[in-house]
Order: C-alpha cells, then sequence, then structure tokens
C-alpha cells in the first residue's frame, strides 16, 4: 500500500463523526480507533453518533449533492457574477480529478463520511448489544437509522461517479467503494462493480425496514421504515426494475397522501408549521450556506431558473408561485415589499430571528409526490403496462397543482412513449430545484439541451460525454494503488487498462 495517506480509508477508519457541530461537546477530527471504541462504550454515545449522523447526511445534501444534481440539468442559468468558481466549473461541466478543493473532491468526501458513521454505529453498537440487553429496541433503532444512510451515501455516490444501472447489460461496470465494515489499514479498498453496490444498497435497505418493523411515519425529520420504502422505489427505478418501483412506490402512496393545493406552497417556506407530504426532509436551520445560498430571492441568487422553463407553468399553478417572493419585514428594509423571480422554495433565515419557529424551509429527501411519479414511469414502462392507472397518477399531480379534481383533468397519448414523455415533464415540474434533473437525464440515458437562455459554456451535452460521471478526484488515486479512474479522465489509470 502507498506510503501516503488514503483519503478514502481514513475516511473509513478515523471517523469524522461530525459530533462538534451538533452537541458542541467532542472535537473529532482526529480520532483514532481506540477512541471511538471508548466513546461508544454506553447508550448515551450511541445516541451522539445517530445525532452525528444525521449531520453528516445534511452536510452531505445540503453542501454538495443536491448542487451537483440541480446544476447539471437544462430547467436554470448561473450567475456569472454571484456564483463561486467551483459551482460555475460544475455547470460548465469543467470538472477534473486534480480539482482538490471542488466537487469531485468534497463529494466523494462528504459521502463516504456518512458510510464511516453508519459502519462505525452498526460494528460498536452490536458490541453495546451484547453489554446492554435491556436497551434493544434503542439500539436496533439506530442501526436502522445507519442502515437506512449508508444505502442512501453508496446510491448517492454511485449517482454521481458512475454511469447509471444500465449503462451495461450485464451492470457489470464500475460503481463506487461499497464499503459495508470497519477495514483495517491493510485493507485494499477498490470500487465494485455497480451490481454489487446496488445489492448492497438494497440489503442494507431492507435490513433497516426489519429494525424499524412496523414503524411508519411519525416525524418527517427523522428516518422511518416508510423512508425505507420510499427509497427502495427510487432505487428500484433507477435500475429500470418497474415491478418493485412500482410495488413500493403504491405501498408509500398508501400512507402519504399528497399535500393539498392550498397547503403546498407553505410546506416549503414554512415547513415547521407544514410538514405537507414530507417522507424524509432535513432541517437546515442551522445552516446558513448550502441550498439557500445558491437560490437566496433577496437579490444575491446564484442559480435562476430558466425562463423558457418558467414559461412551461399555468397561472394557476402552485407550483409556479415558488419561482416569486415578496420581501418580508424580517428580510430588512431593502428587501421588504420588493417582488423577486427566483427559486423560493429555499427562504433566507430571517434577519436577526434565532429561535426554533425561524425554521423556514428544510429540503426535501423523499416526499409524496415523488412517489407518484415513479409509479407512472414504472406502470408506464414495466412489463405489467397500464397506462390508464399511469395517467390517474399524473392527473393527481396536476389536480393537486392546480387546486381542481382529476375529473376535470384531460390529457391524451397516442402511446407508450407518449405518455412516458408527459410523465418525465411532469416529473420535471414537480421535482425542480430538489436535486434530481440531471440524475434523471443521466438514468434515461438521455442527451442534455440547456435552454438558450442558459449562461452556461456548455449548451448541450451528447450522452455518454464522460461528464456524466464525476472523476475521482487525484488525491484518492494518489493515495489507494487499487482505485480506477472512470474512462475518458486524465490521471492514473482508468477503466479499461
Amino acid at each position: 500500500m502507498s506510503t501516503k495517506k488514503n483519503i478514502l480509508l481514513s475516511l473509513l477508519v478515523s471517523a469524522p463523526l461530525a459530533f462538534a457541530s451538533c452537541s458542541g461537546f467532542l472535537n473529532v477530527d482526529n480520532l483514532g480507533k481506540s477512541t471511538i471504541e471508548s466513546f461508544f462504550s454506553d447508550i448515551d454515545g450511541m445516541k451522539a453518533a445517530g445525532v452525528g449522523l444525521h449531520k453528516t447526511i445534511l452536510d452531505f445534501y445540503d453542501g454538495s449533492y443536491l448542487r451537483f444534481g440541480d446544476i447539471g440539468g437544462d430547467t436554470q442559468t448561473a450567475s456569472r457574477v454571484n456564483c463561486d468558481e467551483a459551482l460555475l466549473r460544475l455547470y460548465d461541466f469543467d470538472y477534473y480529478a486534480e480539482d482538490n478543493g471542488g466537487f469531485p473532491y468534497t463529494i466523494w468526501k462528504s459521502g463516504y463520511a456518512i458510510a464511516t458513521n453508519a459502519n462505525n454505529i452498526l460494528y460498536y453498537g452490536q458490541k453495546l448489544l451484547e453489554k446492554f440487553p435491556e436497551h434493544e429496541a434503542e439500539i436496533k433503532k439506530h442501526f436502522g437509522y445507519a442502515y437506512f444512510a449508508r444505502a442512501l451515501a453508496i446510491f448517492d455516490l454511485c449517482n454521481c461517479y458512475a454511469m447509471p444501472y444500465g449503462y451495461t447489460a450485464d451492470a457489470s461496470h464500475l460503481g463506487v467503494v461499497a464499503i459495508d465494515y470497519i477495514p483495517g489499514f491493510e485493507d485494499r479498498l477498490s470500487r465494485h462493480t455497480i451490481k454489487v453496490c446496488y445489492e448492497r444498497i438494497i440489503k442494507d435497505l431492507n435490513s433497516s425496514l426489519e429494525c424499524f418493523g412496523n414503524d411508519d411515519l411519525e416525524n418527517p425529520n427523522y428516518i422511518s421504515g416508510l423512508a425505507c420504502e420510499a427509497l427502495l422505489a427510487r432505487v428500484y427505478l433507477y435500475m429500470g426494475d418497474y415491478a418493485n418501483a412500482a410495488k413500493y412506490s403504491s405501498i408509500v402512496m398508501a400512507k402519504v397522501p399528497l399535500a393539498k393545493h392550498d397547503e403546498y406552497v407553505g410546506m416549503f417556506r414554512k415547513a415547521q408549521e407544514n410538514p405537507g407530504e414530507g417522507i424524509f426532509r432535513l432541517n437546515t436551520y442551522d445552516n446558513g450556506n448550502g441550498m439557500r445560498a445558491l437560490y437566496n430571492p433577496t437579490g444575491n441568487q446564484k442559480l435562476e431558473p430558466a425562463a423558457e422553463f418558467m414559461a412551461k407553468f399555468d397561472d394557476n399553478d402552485a407550483r409556479g408561485q415558488l419561482f416569486t417572493y415578496t420581501g418580508e419585514k424580517e428580510d430588512g428594509a431593502t428587501y421588504e415589499g420588493k417582488r423577486f423571480t427566483t427559486v423560493c422554495k429555499y427562504l433566507p433565515v430571517k434577519s436577526g430571528v434565532s429561535d426554533e419557529k425561524n425554521r423556514r424551509s428544510d429540503f426535501f429527501v423523499l416526499r409524496a409526490s415523488e412517489m407518484y411519479l415513479i409509479h407512472a414511469e414504472a406502470l408506464c414502462n414495466g412489463e405489467s403496462q397500464d397506462l390508464n392507472a399511469a395517467a390517474e397518477d399524473i392527473k393527481a399531480l396536476r389536480a393537486r397543482a392546480l387546486g381542481t379534481t382529476p375529473d376535470k383533468i384531460a390529457f391524451s397519448w397516442a402511446s407508450a412513449k407518449d405518455l412516458d414523455t408527459i410523465i418525465q415533464e411532469e416529473r420535471t415540474k414537480e421535482l425542480c430545484f430538489e436535486g434530481h434533473r440531471f440524475f434523471d437525464i443521466k438514468r434515461r440515458m438521455e442527451n442534455i439541451t440547456r435552454p438558450q437562455s442558459t449562461t452556461s459554456k456548455t449548451k448541450s451535452l451528447t450522452w455518454p460525454d464522460i461528464h456524466y460521471a464525476l472523476p475521482i478526484c487525484q488525491l484518492e488515486l494518489q493515495a489507494n494503488d487499487y482505485m480506477v479512474q472512470n474512462e475518458g479522465y486524465t490521471g492514473r489509470k482508468t477503466i479499461g487498462e
């Protein structure tokens, strides 16, 4: 093994548990394995680990993952004034392995921080279970958190660093390192095939479900058995396993109703007052950056919806209301009463207010509307095709958006292909600026064609351009002789060599 520090291995062993920012009582940036073991000596340590795990998920989503999923798509334009250099490079598909301070590095690092924390909880939690059998229920709940989090991290890392599941007929192309244990320093870590990655993702989600049992949704700010079923629906859709995608999405649809028309805007802007249709959402109250910084409606937004995309929404579509914002008193005299055209799913923290009621716009990881879209796409494309039922899912979403009933929604299609196009258009409008668009285009192995109003240097990307997958960062390649670079990028050995 190289004598240089192995970036991935150091993440997996030294365990940046993220407790410091959550609890304020422990700085763990350089914890050793023995220190971690002593930390997990009691149930309080396990509970703190759960808090830390949740924080690493928040940091990953709000700090990098959702940005990549949004900015790589075709629905927005970037401000050449407000965007930093790293964000503009991502927007222009101008990323490279040597960019050790940009997204190829930060997404990799923060994604594996989640896996690290999950592996520690599962390993040391088993020892706690043997020591404190009377706390079995509490410990197994944390096992459920950890299995879910690890599955989510590996799935999302595959979305970023690998080609989609269907890229090869047998899914034999490389995914990421689907690590499911705490390795020793002599272990050789290499990328698994995408098939193995997905097998482990599904296994983890089923293990999480077993831990939660019949635990349904109580609070969407926490991981639950229902969140496992919702993520399984998404994973199976990405695999092209339409039967299972339909199965799990229907389970969730039966338990979580769509938000009502008059609640739609509020579930984004007033998250604590209106949880809406959330299945799993992350509280961003303490985060001043992330998605809020991208879409600041008070004049400093880094990204804006493309005019061509905004024109797709009817005047009475509730979703279109999320593109305009009138400054409130708490935003300061500079902005009060002024209207801004931008993405208003993520509002800024009210100026000078620091209590819990100020949690205005948490972002969704999973919500009910996505389940309707998954169900429709699965019924439209699966072997057990049911186009009429798929259309009913879309009618339900459109009716809610327009404040009417599904029987008042009419549209026609000439073929399954036509209906699939309608479903994708609806998916783009419903889930816009929630980190889905680029990954949707990618999983469907389609070209990217951006509107003419975009400021991007790259107006289109033809499938399967190498930029559909991020490069493995050069630091990782230099530290780990067993790490393989994605095809087409410069640096150490690539796939096929």
